[in-house]
């Protein structure tokens, strides 16, 4: 059994940020999900689209960062931060890969995954290209 439930396929009708961001977002809310509020952990506000309201981000390029190649889960290295939630991801490619009890689970291209933060780790594939399209959402555990 899989460690993260698939929530749909999406694939873009237009490849800008702002519509992959409003139209996963669109899809949690539709499902019920509540954004989570996280003042010391936060959505990257370096990405292309970002809404802080709804913890969401959308990205077109993956940074060279060595905290996102390791196991890791979402605020683990920030003291304070609200790590019991769920992560929304998606990827046009090489999506997230997570670890849960020594096994490694890769969702679909296009698989919009649903992730409870500490039920396991997650990494950027190591052959995953610098390039691509991603979208995290982080949202109330529960969902």
């Amino acid at each position: 059994m899989k460690p993260y439930k698939v929530l749909g396929v999406y694939k873009p009708t237009k490849w800008r940020p702002w519509k992959v961001g409003r139209d996963i977002t669109a899809m949690t809310n539709k499902l019920g999900m509540k954004p989570l509020h996280d003042p010391i952990h936060g959505p990257q506000m370096w990405a292309p689209w970002v809404n802080e309201k709804l913890h969401a981000e959308v990205k077109r390029r993956t940074p060279k960062n060595p905290k996102g190649e390791d196991w890791h889960q979402d605020g683990d290295l920030d003291p304070g931060s609200k790590m019991n939630h769920t992560l929304v991801l998606w990827a046009s490619n090489h999506p997230t890969e997570f670890e849960v009890n020594g096994q490694v689970y890769q969702p679909k291209p296009y698989e919009v995954v649903a992730f409870n933060n500490l039920d396991g780790r997650h990494r950027r594939p190591l052959d995953a290209p610098r390039v691509r399209w991603m979208f995290r959402q982080r949202m109330e555990k529960n969902n």
